[in-house]
């Protein structure tokens, strides 16, 4: 991968431990690009200037001023197919440099352009419900399908079901770690993250390859994800989730929030009710996203024809999968609303599933999905 002499230098000075952005921005204030502080360092003394750094980020940054270290980057970055993108080329994320301390350097696996004209985060709690996933799930292939790449960061839960929910529609979707690129994490999602760089989507971070998972590099991601998109979607999450750092950023950032509605009395749910009263636009399916920036317009209602995935009930059936599109229910709670002998309910709800009008959720209950006709 070709890269320009000073975006090298840029690379390597971005790539020592210790120099994060704040003190990356501080080194290029003192000299005028990241080849002076190469050459400044190739001195027997340590410029004065550079002592704000600490003595254990000097001692790196000194042994890092060396061509093996220098070559032996590059060939890692070349042998793992890892490109890095500085802020000073076209391909780094326009939206990223008016936010607070831009990453300097971005790595990237997988050929998804990070400067996309339709880009949503989808942010939500690792312990989502089935509604989460599914709502996580459904907007992202609803938003994919309309020629726009859904950002997130590969957690699980509402992080993965976004990201699969946009490759169930063929398009790109873009994960942002917390750790280097070449990490799998969480380690289930190795054939997630393999699928999203297949499909033409990608993988990117700010840390250097090999970095692991650790804690504190969370809220750093957080503020590429929100950072780099027009807007930040939280499907699910509790009060203090991870997914709020996510959007809080986005409002410091200026960029818009949506929050899916949730039931009052379930916990993963009021972060998104919360911030609908505080402000953010309040989301039932893509079609509220896509209208929102006018990037597409929600077909017209049907003229009575049966839609896709819609069914035919008969009376009796009717009466037991109308509650249950509303909420879970037991056996013992059916029988009790329908007045059904056991033998008739469990005859409908044994045929309903067959049908894949109903099915079994964790706790013995049962669930519905499925669209009916009038």
């Amino acid at each position: 991968m070709d890269y320009t002499a000073m975006e090298q230098y840029w690379i390597w000075l971005s790539s020592v431990e210790g120099i994060g952005p704040k003190r990356f921005y501080q080194l290029l204030s003192l000299y005028e690009d990241a080849r002076s502080v190469w050459d400044a360092l190739g001195g027997v003394l340590t410029p004065p200037d550079m002592r704000f750094l600490g003595t254990a980020t000097l001692e790196k940054l000194r042994a890092a001023r060396d061509e093996r270290y220098f070559y032996r980057l590059f060939d890692r970055l070349e042998r793992g197919g890892i490109r890095a993108v500085t802020r000073l080329s076209e391909s780094y994320p326009a939206a990223l440099t008016g936010i607070y301390d831009p990453p300097p350097t971005l790595y990237l696996r997988g050929a998804c352009p990070l400067n996309g004209e339709r880009m949503i985060a989808v942010v939500g709690s690792r312990r989502c419900t089935r509604d989460g996933q599914r709502a996580a799930r459904e907007f992202g292939r609803g938003l994919a399908e309309n020629g726009v790449t859904v950002v997130s960061g590969m957690a699980r839960g509402i992080d993965s079901c976004a990201h699969q929910g946009a490759l169930d529609a063929g398009g790109p979707t873009i994960a942002v770690l917390g750790c280097g690129v070449d990490v799998v994490y969480p380690p289930e999602n190795d054939r997630l993250m393999a699928e999203i760089i297949d499909t033409g989507g990608a993988i990117v971070s700010e840390f250097l390859p090999g970095t692991p998972p650790t804690p504190g590099n969370f809220p750093a991601r957080n503020r590429i994800i929100s950072g780099m998109t027009d807007g930040t979607l939280l499907v699910e999450g509790a009060k203090a989730s991870g997914a709020m750092i996510t959007v809080n950023l986005a409002l410091e950032q200026g960029r818009d929030v949506f929050a899916v509605p949730g039931g009052i009395y379930s916990p993963l749910s009021n972060a998104p009710n919360r911030m609908i009263l505080d402000g953010a636009t309040p989301v039932l399916s893509h079609w509220d996203i896509l209208e929102h920036y006018r990037w597409a317009q929600r077909p017209q209602a049907d003229d009575g024809r049966r839609r896709p995935g819609s069914a035919a009930l008969e009376p009796d059936e009717r009466a037991l999968v109308e509650p249950l599109r509303e909420q879970a229910l037991s056996f013992d709670e059916l029988a009790t609303l329908t007045g059904y002998s056991a033998a008739k309910l469990n005859s409908h709800l044994t045929m309903l599933e067959l049908r894949g009008i109903i099915e079994k959720v964790p706790g013995g209950l049962y669930r519905s999905y499925a669209n009916m006709e009038n």
